[in-house]
């Protein structure tokens, strides 16, 4: 019988972190967790790359981890990626956790928080509430027809449009120099991580959601 390996790895995690849904001491069971607040979905563009490349995210454990597949013998991506890889993803959550996090009362609406996130091999934090609170174009233009009339044809038209609804907007861009980027080597697209640091238990990014 013949036998296929799939092989994934670990393209990035981002930990998030709110002092009312602490991560629990060893040996002890989750009491709370931020699954029930949050939601976290990629945007229409990335969800088309996720699912060209074969790259899976998931949330738990208040982490948000990604996985991408690799070949059999070695971390390349088993399809191989975009030279100008990027992935943007959407934080929703409730409005009783949006209350607890003491955010501007300029929040809401249009006006959400945009947090670019560079994969590299070391880790960075930032406070939610130190991250620009602004508007940010969604990557799908709103399209609008005009139907023609006497010499001028119809026409569609495109007009950007502002996300909405989110907590926060996470910007994910293969970005940095040296052990700071995407790749080991450009040409074959070797990883150059898997885990932040070298180590398993730690991530690229923490953001803390609470003030």
């Amino acid at each position: 019988m013949e036998t296929i390996t799939i092989r994934y790895e670990k393209l990035f995690s981002i930990l998030l972190a709110h002092t009312a849904f602490p991560v629990p001491a060893a040996g002890k069971n989750w009491t709370a967790s931020l699954m029930d607040e949050l939601k976290i979905e990629p945007d229409g563009p990335t969800a088309a790359l996720f699912e060209r490349h074969d790259i899976h995210c998931q949330f738990k454990h208040n982490t948000l981890s990604c996985y991408i597949r690799v070949a059999a013998n070695n971390d390349t991506p088993f399809f191989r990626l975009p030279t100008d890889f990027s992935a943007r993803l959407l934080l929703t959550a409730t409005n009783t956790f949006i209350a607890k996090t003491g955010l501007s009362p300029s929040f809401g609406g249009e006006y959400t928080h945009h947090v670019q996130i560079k994969l590299k091999t070391t880790t960075s934090s930032i406070r939610l509430s130190n991250s620009a609170l602004t508007t940010v174009a969604s990557a799908t233009p709103e399209r609008v027809f005009h139907p023609g009339y006497s010499d001028h044809p119809s026409f569609w038209e495109e007009r950007p449009v502002s996300i909405t609804g989110c907590l926060a907007v996470l910007d994910i861009v293969a970005e940095g120099t040296k052990k700071n980027k995407l790749f080991k080597q450009e040409a074959t697209q070797i990883l150059n991580y898997t885990v932040s640091n070298g180590k398993a238990d730690q991530h690229i990014y923490r953001i803390d959601l609470k003030v």
